[in-house]
């Protein structure tokens, strides 16, 4: 991600850049139990290391980025994949009225948020 905001800033002029519907699928483990599912370390290792290169590319490089959007709020049901994988920050509990659960990256996107809004 920095290499790619650095080429942008310097192949275009330095333009806004809003990243939208990034994220990542996890399988899902519909046997598996509840706290397992939600204890998705991997979504936040992964927004981590994304989120920390276009830091890098805004402190370091000075590339112009506006915006980081997650793909997605909630999981749900994905094109080429049907159920069988989840992309959301929070759980749909499908077989009890949809509830929505949140799952561990809701927590750590709160904290770096509250972290960044501190900062800036």
């Amino acid at each position: 991600m920095f290499k790619l905001m650095k080429h942008i800033k310097e192949k275009y002029g330095n333009p806004p850049v809003i990243i939208t519907e990034n994220g990542m699928d996890d399988a899902n483990r519909p046997f598996s139990k509840l706290e397992s599912v939600l204890q998705n370390d991997k979504r936040i290792q992964y927004h981590n290391a994304y989120m920390t290169n276009l830091l890098d590319a805004i402190r370091k490089e000075g590339c112009n980025v506006h915006g980081y959007f997650v793909w997605s709020l909630l999981d749900n049901w994905e094109w080429n994949s049907g159920y069988t994988v989840q992309f959301g920050l929070y759980y749909i509990d499908y077989n009890n009225n949809l509830t929505r659960i949140p799952k561990a990256s809701v927590e750590w996107f709160s904290k770096v948020l509250g972290q960044k809004a501190a900062v800036m």
